[in-house]
């Protein structure tokens, strides 16, 4: 696997929001450097230094887990670079995109993408009745009487959404599907059925509040498609929802 370019995009992101943090804490040390050389005439260097240094080692950690190739060592760089990209970097994005007015669903795309990216470089395997796969109540018609977040298999199967394709697939697959209207009923099957990995399908800023809210667990992201607008009539790639549950239970 290699970086793409939409990884480029989120590393993009970041490099504003490293620049912005030292603006920041070169702000605060010309502030504070007054007070503090009363103690000692270097301890303000020493404060800014260090802050600087911890900040270059994360972003270090990260970049080495993100860019480094296979090998035995490879699987103990992905925990600390997922920990450092969902509970550091994203956080920053997120403040940066705020400030900056850059688009935000943009960015969470290319978050998503790179934390598929590093739980795919882990090659770890997982059996298909240990995967759950979580949809977004809007891909189901908007008029339709079927109550879908019980069973899947309460679908019409008129065909006029995606959800008859995707209870055959779990029936193929021999798979569980769980529709969940909410965070909360999401956190509740994920309680009751406690998978090894998660597949989620939602919009982009749903899907990073579950890889945030499911973290360390591995949520790999697949991003709806939304013709008529969000949370309405939602649709799902179906071959990639398939290529992406085979690159996980094949991998070895």
């Amino acid at each position: 696997m290699s970086i793409k370019k939409e990884h480029i995009y989120f590393l993009k992101i970041i490099s504003v929001s490293i620049f912005v943090i030292l603006f920041i804490l070169f702000f605060l040390f010309w502030i504070i450097s007054g007070g503090l050389e009363k103690i000692s005439p270097n301890l303000p260097v020493y404060i800014f230094l260090f802050l600087d240094a911890v900040l270059l080692l994360i972003i270090f950690i990260f970049l080495l887990g993100l860019f480094k190739k296979h090998g035995k060592n490879k699987s103990l760089l992905v925990y600390p670079s997922r920990y450092i990209l969902i509970k550091i970097l994203y956080p920053m994005a997120f403040f940066i995109t705020s400030i900056f007015r850059i688009n935000r669903d943009k960015m969470q795309n290319s978050f998503i993408d790179i934390n598929n990216f590093l739980l795919f470089s882990m090659n770890k395997q997982v059996s298909l009745d240990r995967i759950l796969i979580l949809l977004p109540h809007c891909l189901q018609l908007h008029n339709c009487k079927a109550k879908i977040t019980d069973d899947i298999h309460n679908c019409l199967s008129c065909g006029k959404c995606n959800i008859k394709e995707l209870a055959i697939l779990a029936d193929k697959k021999d798979m569980f599907i769980a529709v969940a209207t909410g965070g909360t009923l999401a956190r509740m099957v994920l309680e009751e059925k406690k998978p090894q990995a998660v597949i989620a399908v939602a919009c982009e800023r749903d899907l990073s509040s579950g890889i945030i809210d499911g973290f360390p667990l591995p949520v790999y992201g697949l991003s709806n498609m939304r013709p008529n607008g969000p949370c309405r009539d939602t649709f799902v790639d179906i071959s990639a929802l398939s290529d992406l549950i085979g690159r996980i239970t094949l991998f070895s």
